[in-house]
């Protein structure tokens, strides 16, 4: 299964969940909002941007709004994680005192990021910030929640962009050779808006047709058709939302060769017709 997932941004469009210890979704997907995620305790694989690094606990870890990806928790140790979810385009209103701090916030939301795994300890002033805010948001009026989590943004940025001077100013790790599955993720990313063909895929990655799908299942922990029709499912949300292309054109743009059946799949992963996800966005 491949989802835009709906995490419920509306009431002051930002979503906190403080030490959450539930399993992860093991599928490839991407959230409408940006979110900081902070490990406290596990450890397994992660797909970002047909790219693949270990995480393990004390790791900080930034997601762009749509970024497709996968988390595979290693089953052997608990997972808690802390996390943060929100509409960066509200929230940016709230910067606009700060100039400097307002170009790294639009840095980190809409450029191509070279780094967005941190180390960090639970001691850092970053991670006690989650734990702060979960207090506050208990001690204060519902109606007072919306500056809470202005003055918590703001503070976050504050020290985000600290620790990413430091991490710029250090000497920049040698460039690793692609894996088979990153090569196939990367041909997808390239290739998604036509019709696929996997005989061109192995030809490309230089692989037998039947090894590429085994391998690229034993490396992600999905097929090669669950990431193709995730990207896209997540290219045909972020059309809708920051467009205003017609859902035919959307259809084609995303990969999809038949309007009719492009609505069918987007309803039946987002519970929802394109025309009404994009209303919710025009009417935000």
């Amino acid at each position: 299964m491949a989802v835009i997932e709906h995490l419920d941004l509306t009431d002051n469009h930002f979503v906190l969940k403080y030490q959450a210890d539930q399993k992860m979704v093991n599928h490839f997907h991407a959230h409408k909002g940006m979110e900081f995620m902070y490990i406290y305790e596990g450890k397994g694989h992660l797909m970002l941007d047909s790219r693949m690094y270990e995480f393990n606990s004390g790791q900080l870890i930034v997601f762009q709004p749509f970024q497709l990806h996968r988390i595979q928790q290693d089953n052997s140790s608990d997972y808690i994680r802390s996390y943060v979810v929100f509409e960066p385009s509200l929230f940016d209103t709230y910067l606009a005192p700060f100039p400097v701090l307002r170009s790294f916030f639009q840095h980190l939301w809409k450029d191509q990021l070279s780094k967005q795994i941190f180390e960090l300890s639970e001691e850092h002033p970053l991670v006690l910030l989650y734990k702060e805010l979960h207090e506050r948001c208990a001690k204060v009026p519902s109606n007072t929640l919306a500056e809470e989590y202005g003055l918590f943004f703001v503070r976050f940025l504050c020290l985000l962009r600290t620790i990413w001077a430091e991490y710029d100013s250090t000497d920049g790790a040698s460039i690793r050779s692609l894996n088979h599955a990153e090569r196939i993720m990367d041909w997808i990313e390239a290739h998604y808006q036509e019709p696929f063909s996997i005989h061109e895929l192995a030809k490309e990655v230089h692989l037998s047709h039947k090894h590429i799908s085994a391998l690229f299942k034993q490396k992600t922990g999905g097929t090669i058709t669950d990431y193709l029709m995730a990207k896209r499912l997540n290219q045909a949300c972020l059309l809708l939302k920051t467009s205003s292309k017609t859902i035919s054109e959307i259809c084609l743009e995303s990969g999809f060769a038949n309007l009719s059946y492009f609505c069918q799949f987007f309803k039946k992963r987002m519970s929802i017709t394109p025309y009404q996800y994009r209303k919710q966005y025009l009417d935000l």
